[in-house]
């Protein structure tokens, strides 16, 4: 677990029951003193952690973390989390070539899951080309598994 994002929740259970419905598993569930949760270890995907631990007075009131999206439909999580206590944003088309849904827990944490938009990878590709500099990798760079998972097209 190279890098993981630690949420205070005030409700363990509800806590739960939205970061499930955004395809996140409970991985461990460790008890504090009386049996109550001290610690929830949820996943979405490998290196997608994140740690809820009870909220406390004086901790900082929001939290915001992004994560990769790749291959999911982002409407249908918007859809499984209507009748939960969040706010969602999304899913909506970003200037930069993906496509977002952001939802915010009842403590103020913002999970923003993140996916590329396939159709308009050639679009991205020119324009990264044209407007940034600096060593980074282009599709040319990528294996055919790779950019056949970008663009979905066999090579």
């Amino acid at each position: 677990m190279p890098m993981f994002v630690t949420f205070p929740t005030s409700d363990f259970a509800l806590a739960q029951e939205i970061y499930g419905a955004a395809g996140f598993v409970t991985l461990a569930t460790i008890p504090g003193p009386g049996g109550a949760p001290s610690l929830l270890h949820l996943r979405r995907e490998r290196y997608q952690d994140i740690l809820l631990v009870p909220r406390r007075a004086g901790d900082a009131p929001r939290h915001q973390v992004s994560i990769a999206a790749d291959g999911i439909d982002l409407s249908d999580i918007a859809s499984a989390m209507e009748d939960l206590d969040v706010e969602v944003a999304g899913p909506r088309d970003t200037p930069w070539f993906t496509t977002d849904l952001s939802f915010t827990d009842p403590d103020g944490n913002t999970v923003t899951l993140t996916a590329p938009r396939a159709s308009e990878y050639q679009t991205a590709a020119a324009w990264a080309s044209e407007h940034i500099s600096g060593d980074y990798e282009t599709a040319e760079g990528l294996d055919n598994a790779s950019k056949s998972a970008v663009d979905g097209k066999d090579h």
